[in-house]
């Protein structure tokens, strides 16, 4: 094999490992975050969509670059008032919380029911324009509470 085919291969053969090497750190790190799903069912319309938890995490660190993130968590806070410790606390603590339905309504046809599941929220509601459902890693609100706390 001539020297030049020789730094070819050896040129494609970095390419294809940096490729490999970036795609498993992407599904390493969509894996750690976990999936964030959304599915809504209304008379002639569906969604379902499926989003890694890492865009969701992006948004919430870029929000504050879009939004004067001061006045917004400000409101917030003064809206919880002398709970906010322990409304960020509860939030903080949702991922360590054991398997559990920790909401369940149920008001004629209308339901609304919030569990715990492994390392995910799920948040199901029934009501006559509907079926909606969205399903997010716990450590979502970790975060929130990072920011109200």
């Amino acid at each position: 094999m001539s020297r030049g085919a020789k730094i070819l291969l050896a040129a494609a053969m970095a390419i294809v490992v940096l490729m490999i090497g970036s795609g498993l750190m992407l599904a390493a790190t969509v894996a750690r975050a976990g999936m964030m799903t959304v599915k809504i069912d209304e008379p002639g319309k569906h969604i379902d969509l499926h989003l890694p938890a890492a865009v969701v995490y992006l948004g919430m660190d870029l929000l504050p670059l879009v939004l004067d993130d001061e006045d917004l968590t400000a409101e917030i806070r003064a809206n919880l008032g002398e709970h906010r410790q322990a409304v960020a606390a509860a939030l903080r603590e949702l991922e360590d919380v054991p398997d559990a339905v920790l909401v369940d309504v149920q008001d004629g046809s209308d339901s609304v029911r919030i569990s715990k599941r492994g390392r995910s929220l799920e948040i199901h509601v029934v009501n006559p324009d509907g079926t909606f459902e969205i399903t997010l890693p716990a450590g979502v609100l970790g975060r929130v509470a990072r920011a109200i706390a």
